[in-house]
């Protein structure tokens, strides 16, 4: 099996929480520690790509939705996914 890259398992981690195949305090757990670790291999593959990834998912997404309720924590998460799916099908970058 090919080993996924940086870009294709974050992408797969954020769709697992949207699908409701992962909990939100594991999300916010874990989104930063597996960004942290796959960001770098994100930057080698493309760096505008990781960037806006991170602009995104991180700086639009996570750190903005702290005080949200669960349901208004996944439809923020799932708005700027969306967002950064658009991005890329747009060729922005």
């Amino acid at each position: 099996m090919p080993k996924k890259s940086g870009l294709e398992y974050m992408i797969a981690f954020v769709r697992e929480y949207l699908d409701g195949d992962m909990d939100r305090m594991n999300f916010d757990l874990d989104f930063n520690h597996c960004l942290i670790q796959n960001y770098p291999k994100m930057e080698r593959e493309n760096r505008d790509i990781a960037e806006y990834f991170n602009f995104y998912l991180a700086e639009e997404g996570i750190d903005q939705a702290f005080s949200l309720s669960d349901s208004e924590h996944k439809k923020l998460i799932g708005k700027q996914f969306t967002e950064f799916k658009s991005a890329m099908q747009d060729g922005i970058f």
